[in-house]
């Protein structure tokens, strides 16, 4: 080989790795071309609202699957009741049937002054007894019956403006009637006024009638106070005033005027 082939040989070859190193700089100052998107990943599913077991309330009930049945329905043991509501005692109340008592003492007087003849009088310390009975015509207020007596034992006595001496004797003053009765509660304390056909009689140690009268009019009030000393009894005090008119049995031109006062225990069942 001549120098001009080695020459030759030697130029293409540097040139050409003068081309190859060019080359590939260039490639590099180049931008790369930008790789392609990676695929979006799916949207995960959305959550259910739904509760992931149906409701309690969508499953049937429990059946009792013994082979001997359903049980009986329970029932209380033989002899034993179920116990029975007691509201407890009710309050004192008036009504149902009413029993009064009383007894006590007092003033009473009666007097008449005849056509003819001075005053006539009797009067003293007195001996006071009483009895109402009926029924309640609503609660706490009383419709009775009753009787009323006052007596005096040795009254003082004025006897046709004559002078004034103890009679060897005996004064009554006395009525039965109709009243009302009503109890202001839980107080209990009560008012009571009767109506009442009335009469006096004046006798002596031996008996004998000096002085009577024909039936009259009269009043009978009363004010009291009972306490309770069980349902039905009560006990207590009360003041009773009686006022009285009546002709004279043997002159019916006479009048007698009668009164009496007093203190008295009373027992009342209602």
């Amino acid at each position: 080989m001549n120098v001009l082939s080695r020459l030759a040989t030697v130029f293409v070859a540097f040139a050409a790795v003068v081309v190859g190193g060019v080359a590939p700089a260039g490639a590099q100052d180049a931008q790369p071309a930008a790789a392609p998107a990676a695929p979006r990943p799916a949207a995960p599913p959305a959550m259910s609202t739904q509760p992931a077991y149906p409701p309690r309330s969508a499953y049937p009930p429990p059946r009792y699957e013994s082979p001997y049945g359903p049980p009986p329905p329970y029932a209380p043991p033989p002899g034993y009741w179920p116990p029975v509501y007691n509201p407890g005692a009710a309050e004192n109340v008036h009504d149902g049937l009413f029993l009064r008592l009383h007894v006590g003492a007092g003033y009473t007087s009666v007097s008449a002054t005849p056509r003819y003849s001075g005053q006539t009088k009797f009067s003293g310390g007195s001996l006071n007894l009483g009895l109402a009975l009926g029924g309640a015509v609503a609660e706490n207020l009383i419709v009775f019956g009753n009787l009323f007596l006052a007596a005096v034992d040795r009254p003082d006595s004025t006897q046709m403006g004559g002078p004034s001496s103890s009679l060897d004797g005996s004064a009554f003053l006395g009525g039965f009637g109709l009243g009302l009765a009503y109890y202001i509660m839980p107080a209990n304390v009560y008012l009571s006024a009767a109506l009442a056909a009335m009469s006096f009689s004046a006798s002596d140690d031996y008996g004998r009638t000096l002085y009577a009268s024909n039936a009259g009019v009269g009043f009978q009030g009363m004010i009291g106070k009972e306490w309770w000393v069980s349902s039905e009894w009560g006990l207590g005090l009360a003041g009773e005033m009686v006022f009285a008119s009546m002709k004279d049995r043997d002159d019916s031109s006479t009048t007698w005027g009668g009164s009496s006062f007093s203190i008295l225990f009373s027992s009342t069942f209602n």
